[in-house]
């Protein structure tokens, strides 16, 4: 039996996935033993909703999504429109969109985002196969981007976009432009909320496991952090109270993670799967 009410929310590239193979095969005796357990498992992660509905029903999650960093939340237990209800943070990509090629051609900066790529280009980019990289350009909220351009460019562009009320986030691979309301720690609190609120009397303990830095704030929202190591070396360095450093990188890293949190919060004598 825990103790607590243990909720997880986790990020995907270099963290519950392998970051060049995309695989979680090295995480599913831990996520067995959540099954097991009826503990939630909430993806958190800059991949669209498209991409994260395929991953969703091979993973056999039935908890709601935060998608594009947090702009977005999927509750897919709703039914309206393909079955799912979204929450949104913020602008949707359209006006988003315009926004940020507006700067770019009245500003001259050099970068290419995920609107500007080929289905190929996105393959290019990230390693995806063809049906994944067609996934990852299905976007609702957000615009990964490649920077092309100087250091002083980007510290330009960032103040360029605050002052549209966007943001700049960095990720693994890119940098993700969304509103200045959303981020993942945001949408962490919400679907925190939105679990009290459906489940009263539950003693809800959330833990973020992620290994860059747009999952700081993801980190920051919930009560333990748990640092993956990042293969690029650029950690998430939150600023909390209660932070667990995962042995090693990846899926592998996950896993014994959420072996050792299950141990911390489970009563003694209690079945570990």
């Amino acid at each position: 039996m825990y103790r607590q009410n243990l909720i997880i929310f986790t990020d995907l590239d270099g963290t519950l996935l392998d970051h060049h193979t995309y695989r979680w095969d090295a995480a599913l005796p831990a996520l067995r033993m959540l099954k097991q357990h009826e503990i939630p498992v909430i993806i958190c992660t800059s991949k669209t909703a498209a991409e994260v509905r395929e991953l969703h029903r091979e993973l056999a999650l039935t908890t709601p999504y935060i998608v594009e960093n947090g702009a977005g939340i999927i509750l897919p237990e709703r039914e309206t429109v393909n079955g799912e209800s979204a929450h949104f943070f913020g602008r949707e990509y359209p006006e988003l969109i315009d926004l940020v090629h507006r700067l770019r051609r009245d500003r001259g900066y050099r970068f290419q985002g995920f609107s500007d790529f080929s289905v190929s280009d996105v393959m290019e980019q990230t390693g995806l196969p063809k049906s994944s990289a067609e996934l990852a350009r299905q976007r609702l909220c957000s615009e990964p981007i490649r920077w092309d351009d100087s250091h002083e460019a980007l510290e330009r562009f960032r103040h360029d976009l605050a002052a549209k009320k966007l943001q700049l986030l960095r990720g693994g691979r890119f940098y993700h432009i969304l509103d200045r309301t959303a981020d993942k720690g945001t949408a962490v609190l919400w679907l925190t909320k939105y679990y009290r609120d459906h489940f009263p009397g539950h003693n809800w303990f959330s833990i973020a496991l992620g290994d860059g830095p747009n999952d700081r704030a993801m980190m920051e929202a919930a009560d333990l952090a748990v640092i993956i190591p990042s293969r690029s070396g650029v950690a998430p360095e939150p600023r909390c109270g209660k932070i667990l450093h995962a042995k090693e990188p990846g899926p592998a890293g996950w896993n014994r993670a959420i072996h050792d949190i299950l141990l911390l919060y489970t009563d003694k004598g209690a079945d570990h799967g």
